[in-house]
């Protein structure tokens, strides 16, 4: 990573300033414990800094929230500080289209405007840009703003990289697992992560109504192109009656992947509001960003993410063509 880059955010950073952090719609691992690692390296610098997000942290990572707040924006309670601030960050997406109803108010602030992301294709919006594509995480990039201080890294800021940077690889099985990556992990854990609770975290604390879901969107899933397509349906009706409204459900996604011959994978997710969440994986070389992109959302070539302003049904129509087309190259 750019060393003047670093620099450049690192002198943000200074006593008396105020800073707000938010990361993308439907916050996962990344986004929130970047969050809170940066956070942390604010506060160490002398700065005042909030958290506020678009939507509520995912119930599984709740833990990491109980030393630093983590907001859910309310326009009458948080639109002042926005206003205030003297810099917004955007963490783990550059597209503003993910900041949901937060879009207006970064817009309309005067804050300098900092991302500080991982992904392809940034958004012409920033003051200020770090963006390193190489990196397996953005709670990757925020520890080279640490190693680039040289200064302290306290063991719940580590806890949170390495939760971020665990989210993202898929538990280091992705492919972008690099060497870097695993070179980070141990610095991390060596200043005080703990692996084993950061699994239980993320693997180990699943409501019961989840495991019931999780049975009921497999035994449902539709399967196309000879296999190699397959599709999952989340319907709102069947979130609420198993009490699983607050769980990640992309190890239901992950685990379709493990049919032999599948090579797509999509989960839809029917939203209160009418809207429908889409999470797409993909094996190999196949690259579901793309299509994420050209439809709104983003990620990586094999995660990646989407909001669809449809409901359940019509966006499986709308998406179909690609999917199959995708899965059949």
């Amino acid at each position: 990573m750019a060393t003047g880059a670093n620099r450049e955010i690192l002198e943000l950073f200074v006593p008396g300033r105020s800073f707000v952090l938010t990361t993308h719609v439907q916050p996962d691992g990344d986004g929130v414990g970047s969050e809170i690692g940066l956070a942390s390296l604010i506060r160490e610098r002398g700065g005042d800094v909030r958290i506020i997000n678009n939507d509520p942290v995912p119930r599984l990572l709740d833990s990491l929230a109980t030393e630093t707040k983590v907001e859910v924006y309310a326009a009458e309670l948080h639109d002042r500080a926005f206003h205030d601030a003297d810099a917004i960050i955007m963490l783990d997406s550059s597209v503003t289209q993910r900041l949901g109803s937060l879009f207006e108010t970064v817009r309309k602030s005067p804050a300098l405007k900092v991302c500080i992301d991982h992904h392809p294709e940034p958004d012409e919006f920033w003051d200020l840009l770090l963006l390193d594509t190489s990196a397996s995480s953005t709670g990757e990039i925020v520890y080279g703003l640490y190693e680039a201080q040289d200064g302290p890294l306290s063991e719940a800021a580590a806890s949170a990289l390495y939760i971020a940077l665990v989210s993202d690889t898929g538990r280091f099985r992705f492919r972008n697992a690099s060497p870097r990556a695993f070179l980070v992990a141990s610095r991390l854990v060596a200043a005080g992560a703990r692996p084993a609770e950061s699994f239980a975290r993320l693997e180990e604390q699943h409501s019961e109504g989840f495991l019931r879901l999780y049975g009921q969107v497999l035994s449902q899933m539709e399967t196309r192109a000879d296999g190699r397509l397959v599709i999952l349906r989340v319907p709102l009706e069947a979130i609420r009656r198993h009490d699983a409204g607050g769980d990640d459900l992309s190890d239901i996604i992950n685990r379709s992947l493990s049919i032999e011959t599948s090579r797509v994978a999509v989960l839809v997710r029917e939203r209160p509001d009418g809207r429908t969440k889409v999470s797409l994986r993909s094996k190999g070389s196949l690259d579901v960003n793309r299509l994420a992109r050209a439809h709104g959302g983003g990620g990586h070539a094999n995660a990646s993410g989407i909001v669809v302003e449809l409901p359940l049904e019509e966006t499986v129509r709308l998406l179909l063509p690609e999917l199959e087309a995708l899965a059949g190259t």
